[in-house]
């Protein structure tokens, strides 16, 4: 059993990468695009702009650093703005816009890239920075069309959830998982409406699905605090016509796990992808207990020397050599980091102090290397230019709940 608990050596040095985690965040990890006048949350250093699937970033960040709840405003804002007309939020907004080297644009459609539901994270921003209700209307429009981009765009199958086109939809960066059976890195043409010409097409993703799910329940809640009462039946109506449905198509009953689908049948792959499903609030507690006890509590699988890898120590996909960059193998910090909303969801208040323990471990030992990910067995931080947005909320998650308690 790991120790929730640190050292008084610990939680000094912990104090210390606070206070530098905070200053990175805000004098470093903010910058201004041209459509905007308030800096947005970057990614990190080597990340140059904001994406869809590191909204939680901006989440976290007005929860801990108070002074920068207009900048996470403004990290919403602009997904609001760049909206496209048919309804596809983009799946980045680079630092430079359309002089950025690579993107050569303002935001960015190429695939999908959600985990958290987009709704939920923007009224909870929203909240924190006291928004005028006329931002809530707009965060409850954003939605509905978003919503239904998705329906026409992503629901080749007829089955009603979410589609994988892409390997970076799920933001699974080198990952068996989206790599088999040739999925191009960005769907064809760089449009995330367009699915690629392969025999395993389309593929119903568990999680993408999972993040409508929670965006649909976040519509529903949305819309009634808006006086849309009608609305909200009918966003619960559907979002619970969706989990019945991942359920009857993703879930494989010998091994207790959700997994994506093909015309060929189930993508047997154990991913951290089922943590999207607890992120999304999908299981119930006591599907939940089952799976995290078979899975997330055991050495062989996601329990390794330091928790949680991409992809499950026995899958036999698993990328042996732990790469940079792979979510075939290494823990990464944007696990990490929904963690911190889905154990608390899940009350596994006492495993969230174990994990929060474990990154701070790691981040004294490496003396403050805000890197991505980390080597699961030898607990090294890997090489990625530090500074990363996610790894300094976790430290800041850290100390608030070792330095504060």
């Amino acid at each position: 059993m790991r120790e929730a608990t640190l050292s008084k050596d610990e939680l000094a040095k912990l104090a210390e990468l606070a206070k530098r985690s905070r200053q990175i965040l805000l004098a470093e990890n903010l910058h201004r695009v041209a459509f905007n006048p308030t800096p947005i949350l970057l990614v990190g250093a080597t990340y140059a702009g904001t994406w869809l699937e590191h909204n939680q970033d901006a989440l976290l960040l007005a929860r801990f650093v108070p002074e920068g709840r207009d900048n996470a405003w403004a990290t919403v804002e602009v997904f609001l703005q760049r909206q496209r007309a048919d309804g596809l939020l983009p799946f980045c907004i680079p630092r430079g816009g359309t002089h950025h080297p690579y993107f050569k644009a303002d935001a960015v459609y190429w695939q999908l890239q959600n985990v958290f539901p987009f709704v939920r994270c923007a009224v909870a921003i929203a909240d924190l920075a006291h928004r005028p209700l006329e931002d809530f209307q707009r965060i409850y429009e954003a939605g509905c069309r978003y919503d239904e981009w998705l329906r026409m765009h992503r629901n080749r199958s007829g089955s009603g959830l979410v589609e994988m086109y892409c390997e970076f939809d799920t933001g699974h960066d080198n990952s068996p998982r989206v790599l088999d059976g040739g999925l191009p890195h960005s769907c064809p043409g760089n449009d995330a409406a367009n699915m690629p010409d392969l025999t395993c097409m389309p593929i119903i993703a568990a999680d993408l699905s999972a993040t409508r799910y929670g965006d649909r329940m976040a519509l529903a809640e949305l819309a009634e605090r808006l006086g849309h009462h009608a609305e909200a039946l009918r966003w619960q109506s559907e979002a619970n016509a969706l989990r019945r449905r991942l359920k009857e198509l993703l879930y494989d009953e010998e091994t207790d796990f959700y997994y994506d689908r093909a015309p060929q049948g189930l993508r047997k792959y154990r991913t951290e992808h089922i943590t999207r499903l607890f992120l999304n609030h999908v299981l119930d507690q006591e599907e939940f207990d089952r799976i995290y006890k078979r899975y997330f509590e055991n050495p062989d699988e996601f329990d390794t020397t330091f928790p949680f890898p991409a992809i499950s120590a026995a899958d036999p996909a698993f990328v042996k050599s732990c790469p940079q960059n792979c979510w075939g193998a290494n823990c990464q910090s944007n696990t990490a980091e929904r963690a911190i909303f889905w154990l608390k969801d899940y009350n596994r208040e006492d495993e969230l102090r174990r994990l929060l323990a474990e990154w701070t471990r790691v981040l004294v030992e490496s003396d403050g290397d805000f890197g991505q990910e980390v080597n699961p067995f030898t607990r090294e931080i890997l090489p990625s230019g530090g500074k990363y947005t996610p790894t300094l909320l976790i430290c800041l998650a850290a100390a608030q709940c070792f330095c504060h308690s």
